[in-house]
């Protein structure tokens, strides 16, 4: 009885995912990532009538590495490098809401004012 139940545990903790509902405000930007040492990938859902951009970045420079424009209630999965950070930028004059669910527990993260 044992083995099953460790094997059970084992394989629900190798498949956990993290969730997260993320409103960003008016005319600021979430930055996701920026003390990452991992590959990560991450499913979003935009709840919002309003688009978000999504602007990925190397962290040495901030040079753009991908990006695109993630429409009202458009889905998306993006695969992020290590030596990436994640923009979610709101140029709309109302708050952005967006699902995120991360394949692995990702660390560093804030707002800034656009």
């Amino acid at each position: 009885m044992r083995k099953p139940l460790l094997l059970f545990i084992i394989i629900i903790s190798s498949c956990s995912s993290f969730k997260s509902g993320l409103t960003i405000p008016a005319n600021e930007t979430f930055i996701l990532g920026e003390s990452n040492l991992k590959n990560y990938s991450a499913e979003l859902v935009n709840t919002s009538n309003c688009e978000v951009k999504i602007r990925g970045e190397k962290k040495q420079n901030g040079e753009f590495s991908q990006g695109f424009r993630l429409a009202p209630k458009g889905e998306v999965t993006i695969y992020v490098s290590s030596d990436e950070v994640i923009k979610f930028i709101n140029n709309n004059d109302q708050p952005v809401k967006v699902n995120v669910k991360l394949n692995k527990e990702v660390s560093g993260m804030r707002y800034i004012k656009n």
